[in-house]
């Protein structure tokens, strides 16, 4: 086994959460570090100069949904989250699950376009998955992910509020 060395040091907390963002809690923090500045300084450096544009059309009700969520959770950006939903999607698959519950869009007003900068490697990534499921389009896959984040989020905010609810007031 190599050698271990302590990395330690003060970054922004806006850094630190975009950083975090990803990480499993099934891995430690230094076996996540580990993993994300391999992948970085593997990177060629034309790499990191290849971008490939995604884009979706979204409802108007998810892109308000969506607005909701990211102001909550400040400072994530959209590119960030959706960044980070397919990441986590795309590694679940290629562990062998299944990360899309549903990829069937209940609506079909195509209102706004969610469009997301990437790295050619995610939008190559996205490709491999969407042949490999020959019946899921790309606006599916995504807005299936992102519609199953607001999902989880919304019921957790739900679920927050009947605790809250729920809880006796005591006098001071």
């Amino acid at each position: 086994m190599e050698p271990m060395k302590n990395f330690c040091g003060l970054i922004p907390e806006s850094i630190h959460m975009r950083v975090m963002a990803d990480k499993g809690p099934e891995m430690t923090n230094g076996e996540y570090l580990t993993k994300v500045f391999t992948a970085h300084l593997d990177q060629p450096t034309t790499a990191k100069q290849d971008q490939r544009t995604l884009a979706v059309q979204i409802s108007e009700d998810m892109f308000q949904q969506l607005k909701s969520y990211l102001d909550a959770h400040s400072p994530l950006t959209q590119k960030a989250l959706v960044q980070n939903l397919l990441n986590q999607a795309l590694d679940q698959w290629e562990q062998g699950e299944e990360p899309l519950q549903d990829a069937t869009l209940q609506d079909n007003k195509k209102e706004r376009t969610l469009a997301i900068a990437m790295p050619e490697t995610l939008f190559q990534r996205v490709e491999q998955y969407l042949e490999a499921h020959n019946g899921v389009s790309k606006r599916a896959f995504v807005v299936g992910l992102v519609s199953q984040e607001l999902r989880s989020w919304e019921l957790e905010q739900y679920e927050l509020s009947l605790i809250h609810i729920s809880e006796p007031t005591r006098p001071y």
